[in-house]
């Protein structure tokens, strides 16, 4: 009998332990706070919760539902990590769609895992292994760890009432109906207060949500409108071909500099220095849609949503974006990407965005194959096949792919000669791809010249997203030393936009804020064109008095960039526990003064997500 006591003893012991391992990993793999310990305090006793309830039920097979749950938990915990480890935030049920997705880039999907991860599941046999052998005594583990052994007679009366009121207080406190700031706090970030919360969030909440009235939603709009006076470089474009290109995962940082002796960007340096108009305090302001949800803010200058990639979730909706207008005025539009076309779903979506043909990974020369898909050099040399059999003044929209996360590419391509300190670093593997696709924009401004396109097109070629997360790889390590500074948000998620216009004379660097939203209305001021829609929520960059950007994914909803002020909601979504700091000096801003621009940027989310959700655009019809 003593020798059995020992052993229970043991086992609780060995599974606390464990337990408690995988819940500190977890909170420390997804940005460990203050409130972290709490944080697994709270889980360790809901998982005791899940225990009891289990072990008191009357069914067949109590070990076997136990174990699916516990290792759906700590799936989802690992999904958790896994997704962090990239977007900066948990994963939501709104993702579950985006699977898919993730299936058709594995490389990218096996470079963001973290082997102290691997935690999350070590505890898995020995939970799993002391609920079969002790179930009936479950019950009682806690108050036995208190008396260091002395196990509490089993209680086998099931008291159904005591669970109800426990789930009752989760649920309220999970969905926190008053949005009270100490709920949020206290309990915000705890893994199942959080995915309980996000569930709601994305089913009844989003059916007791209330549409805003349009009238509402336009006066919202007029009382955040940009202040623009002026009309500087009107038309000094107007109808010239339009060649516009997004680069993959091109940073900022990349532009007029140089590592171990050698340039990084010299065709983009020798772009900018020449006929172009050269955005260096420009950020992405992209979605969970990534790369898709870049070139949908750039092409109708509103702002993606949290849930998942606007291409897909409004899909039928009605837009009037750049291409619409330019077809408007006579122009053919169509779109080249190196990958496969059903990916953020570009192939059904492309035509609601005024594009007439969409060409593909399937519809293309597949003979030079970089990582993921066609090299960019290709895919440039054959779109510019493409231009030359257009017949009036033409629209294209390329989509880069070789830069591509995890930065993969032939060693005989590699022309960046790595630092020993750096090797075998995603940090360095970037820089190669990176200095690939400058070489590859160089390949095609030269073949635009030799087929007669170069100079009667405008040429715009911006960023979608950043490349090396400051929380992956050991990339702020890495940035550090390259840059002299700490690697911040207001570094990650700057990337360039550069305007090329040959012979108009105009080269200058503009240092106001802008993003992938103002592109629309930048480019149609450069070519004189009137924009019809007035759902539009970005500024015309050249002719800005002072630069906004609100953020969406990575920086969460409320963030956002001006001129001077950077601002980072917390976690939690609360305004009171972020951060402000100004990006050019790294100085902190109290909070307390920058409440007018995080109402500005919550205001304008606002917004974006009415017009998408009752399809205003398309209501005018």
């Amino acid at each position: 009998m003593e020798k059995e006591k020992k052993t229970i003893i043991h086992s609780e012991w060995i599974m606390l332990i464990f337990l408690i391992v995988k819940l500190l990993v977890y909170y420390y793999l997804i940005d460990w706070t203050v409130y972290s310990l709490f944080y697994a305090v709270i889980s360790i006793f809901i998982i005791s919760g899940i225990f009891r309830y289990i072990s008191g039920i009357s069914r067949k097979h109590k070990t076997i539902i136990f174990s699916v749950i516990y290792i759906g938990i700590s799936v989802l915990m690992f999904a958790d990590v896994m997704y962090f480890n990239y977007y900066n935030q948990t994963v939501s049920v709104a993702q579950l769609w985006q699977i898919k997705n993730v299936a058709k880039v594995p490389q990218s999907f096996v470079a963001t895992f973290i082997p102290m991860s691997i935690f999350i599941f070590v505890d898995i046999p020995f939970v799993i292994n002391y609920f079969k052998r002790h179930r009936e005594d479950i019950a009682g583990y806690r108050g036995s760890i208190r008396r260091r052994g002395n196990i509490h007679k089993v209680n086998k009366k099931y008291k159904p009432a005591k669970y109800f009121i426990a789930a009752a207080v989760f649920i309220f406190v999970a969905v926190n109906p008053a949005d009270s700031v100490i709920i949020a706090n206290a309990t915000g970030e705890e893994f199942f207060v959080n995915h309980v919360g996000d569930i709601y969030d994305n089913t009844l909440g989003r059916i007791a949500k209330k549409d805003i009235d349009e009238k509402e939603v336009i006066s919202i709009m007029d009382n955040n409108a940009p202040d623009t006076e002026t009309f500087e470089l009107r038309g000094i474009a107007q109808g010239r071909n339009v060649i516009m290109i997004q680069l993959e995962a091109f940073q900022n940082f990349l532009i007029n500099a140089s590592y171990n002796g050698v340039c990084l960007t010299p065709n983009l340096n020798s772009l900018i220095k020449d006929n172009s108009l050269y955005f260096d305090n420009f950020y992405s302001n992209i979605g969970k849609g990534n790369t898709a949800d870049a070139e949908f803010s750039a092409l109708n200058s509103l702002y993606p949503v949290i849930e998942r990639e606007i291409y897909t979730l409004y899909q039928d909706n009605k837009f009037d974006g750049l291409p619409w207008h330019l077809k408007r005025n006579g122009y053919s539009t169509f779109a080249v990407h190196g990958y496969e076309g059903d990916f953020w779903n570009r192939k059904e979506a492309y035509g609601g965005q005024g594009i007439d043909k969409y060409y593909a990974m399937e519809d293309l020369d597949q003979s030079d194959i970089i990582g993921l898909g066609i090299s960019d050099k290709s895919v440039y040399s054959q779109a510019v096949d493409i231009m030359k059999k257009q017949n009036t003044p033409f629209f294209s929209f390329i989509v880069s792919l070789t830069n591509h996360h995890p930065f993969e590419i032939d060693d005989d391509l590699k022309k960046i000669p790595i630092k020993e300190e750096d090797k075998e670093s995603k940090f360095a593997n970037y820089l190669q791809t990176a200095h690939y696709t400058d070489e590859a924009i160089g390949y095609l401004i030269e073949k635009l010249k030799a087929e007669g396109l170069y100079d009667n097109s405008i040429i715009i070629l911006y960023g979608d997203h950043h490349g090396l997360n400051k929380d992956m790889d050991d990339n702020d390590i890495y940035m550090k030393r390259f840059l002299g500074k700490e690697y911040d948000y207001d570094e990650m998620l700057k990337v360039p936009l550069i305007i090329h216009i040959p012979g108009s004379g105009i080269t200058r660097t503009i240092s106001t804020v802008a993003g992938q939203i103002d592109i629309f209305p930048t480019i149609a001021n450069l070519m004189n064109i009137e924009i019809s829609d007035k759902y539009i929520l970005g500024q015309d960059a050249v002719n800005a008095k002072e630069g906004f950007v609100a953020f969406t994914a990575y920086m969460l909803r409320g963030s956002f960039v001006t001129d001077d002020i950077m601002y980072e909601v917390s976690r939690e979504e609360i305004f009171e526990s972020g951060r402000a700091w100004n990006p050019k000096t790294g100085e902190e801003i109290p909070v307390d003064s920058v409440r007018k621009y995080y109402d500005r940027a919550i205001a304008l989310k606002t917004v974006s997500e009415q017009i998408l959700e009752q399809n205003l655009i398309g209501s005018r019809d």
